[in-house]
């Protein structure tokens, strides 16, 4: 009976190890996918010439704000990308420094609470909201992904954008979902 159990408890932790790095890949392709599209998007978006006038040594500024959901794959995409001819410095954090200045908040569904106190303080600034929740886009988060049919797709909010003091091309526009 214990070689029984054993061959049981073996293939069990096989099967699962195999499940779990397919899993693994599939989500860690989605999320260099994403980290991708973070990119391209910031080709799209103009921030007004007060928040990037300072010399291009300062670096683009990136935070995940809760759980990252990207791993490490942020640091390696961004180790040789530049973003608007800067450096990208990428930050992992609970809460926004608000001594700091962002250019990109990617924002966890982990936020979902407060979301509201998060998207208050991007308001009216020269932030790029970003996240991949149900229900975000809506809310004010400018440009939320979504899956549809096995694809990443994303969604813009117009008005939010049109509040925002971010300017978001037509070619943009017209790929996205607008909401």
């Amino acid at each position: 009976m214990p070689v029984k159990n054993t061959h049981i408890k073996l293939g069990l932790l096989i099967f699962l190890l195999f499940f779990g790095m397919k899993y693994s890949a599939a989500q860690s392709e989605e999320y260099l996918l994403k980290a991708g599209f973070l990119e391209r998007f910031t080709r799209f978006i103009d921030w007004p010439m007060d928040s990037l006038k300072e010399k291009s040594e300062k670096p683009f500024n990136i935070l995940v704000l809760g759980e990252n959901p990207f791993g490490d794959i942020l640091n390696r995409f961004y180790e040789n990308t530049n973003i608007k001819n800067r450096k990208v410095r990428i930050e992992y954090a609970d809460e926004i420094d608000t001594n700091k200045a962002y250019h990109l908040i990617f924002i966890s569904g982990s936020e979902k609470r407060r979301l509201n106190n998060i998207l208050s303080y991007t308001q009216n600034k020269p932030i790029l909201t970003v996240a991949e929740t149900e229900g975000f886009g809506e809310k004010g988060v400018l440009i939320n992904f979504y899956i549809e049919k096995n694809r990443i797709r994303f969604e813009i909010n117009n008005s939010a954008f049109q509040e925002s003091k971010l300017s978001v091309s037509h070619l943009l526009m017209n790929v996205a979902t607008v909401i």
